[in-house]
């Protein structure tokens, strides 16, 4: 369907089964380009050069299409546009990969996932059904099921988010049952601060990301060694140093790193969790006008009224 996407097929090889160690380390949860017009028009003229200065600062991979990507705002072509040309930036760059492909009807994110099969990446994030909310564990790992038969090429991770979708299931028993019926069921992204919660999932070889910006020298301290965190967009080389700090047990360190790092999220997060997208997205553009940025303008982000129309 789209034309980049046949120079992108690949053979249909066993997912990577080390998770831990392939999966460590810092992930950018990647930002969506947007143009100035007035529809805000995809740009994906940017995404090479903000991958290379990812890798240039030690990041490990990306996210792509994900809540700080505005990936559900994105329609099914956008999607698949971005995430094409987010798959060749990454084989060039040598990024580990992981594309979200939730958040849509159940048909599109069908669609999304084979599409997703055929690409050069290394994991399959998908969000639960957003509005006919599973009400039972079976459903969930059922619906789970579904789209990750569409992509076995690639590891299957689910995005625990807690604040956006009201389920109160064990992720712990959650991954237990996803692990007998998903055979590429690889761990979770869990967005949320209860990082005790989280830690119930450590364990076997699952992988299981962290993904508040704040909680990076905490996490690591409860035995987390994966992080996909908006803020390595902007402060990649202040986030590895907590990282490596934490590595080396050098929690003086990382202490002080940590608390500097979260002092700068308060002075460009002003409007709490509300606004987090819109800031932190602000707060990389002007990054990368500096010096240490790589001249990446990725817009602002995507008005909702761009949708209305008229009766």
């Amino acid at each position: 369907m789209l034309k980049f996407a046949a120079s992108l097929r690949r053979k249909s090889t066993p997912p990577i089964r080390d998770l831990q160690d392939d999966f460590q380390g810092l992930y950018a949860p990647v930002f969506t380009c947007f143009q100035a017009d007035d529809q805000q028009t995809l740009q994906l003229g940017y995404i090479n050069e903000y991958a290379a200065w990812l890798k240039s600062n030690g990041v490990k991979g990306v996210l792509v299409n994900g809540i700080a990507g505005e990936g559900p705002t994105l329609g099914l072509i956008e999607r698949k546009l971005n995430a094409e040309a987010w798959s060749r930036a990454c084989k060039r760059h040598s990024l580990v990969m992981m594309l979200q492909i939730g958040a849509a009807p159940l048909p599109d994110v069908l669609d999304l996932a084979r599409h997703a099969n055929e690409l050069y990446l290394q994991a399959v994030v998908c969000i639960s059904e957003m509005f006919y909310v599973p009400s039972r564990m079976k459903h969930l790992v059922g619906y789970c099921k579904i789209v990750a038969e569409k992509c076995t090429n690639h590891n299957f991770l689910y995005y625990h988010l807690p604040k956006h979708i009201d389920m109160k299931f064990d992720m712990e028993e959650f991954c237990r049952d996803a692990e007998t019926e998903i055979p590429t069921f690889a761990g979770l992204i869990c967005s949320h601060g209860d990082l005790l919660s989280a830690a119930k999932c450590l364990g076997g070889n699952r992988v299981i990301f962290i993904g508040d910006s704040k909680m990076l020298a905490s996490g690591m301290l409860l035995g987390f060694e994966a992080a996909i965190m908006t803020v390595v967009n902007i402060e990649p080389a202040l986030m590895q140093e907590i990282y490596q700090a934490m590595m080396r047990k050098d929690l003086k360190t990382a202490k002080t790193k940590q608390s500097y790092l979260n002092q700068l999220i308060r002075d460009h997060v002003t409007k709490g969790p509300s606004s987090w997208v819109a800031d932190t997205k602000k707060w990389f553009n002007q990054k990368m006008s500096t010096e240490e940025g790589c001249g990446v303008h990725v817009g602002e982000t995507r008005r909702f009224a761009i949708y209305e129309y008229n009766m």
